[in-house]
């Protein structure tokens, strides 16, 4: 069964070329476990 997590993330950048979502602290235990996983994302910006 799929896991769902809902949250808000920053965007920061890694390197020169590339960005990471940075999720809240207590999330980051709870994704720690899918490290290396290719995820599927969806990205809303608000203006």
């Amino acid at each position: 069964m799929p896991e769902v997590y809902i949250f808000e993330a920053r965007i920061v950048r890694y390197s020169k070329d590339r960005v990471v979502l940075y999720p809240p602290a207590k999330y980051q235990e709870k994704l720690k476990k899918h490290h290396g996983k290719k995820v599927k994302t969806l990205i809303l910006i608000e203006d």
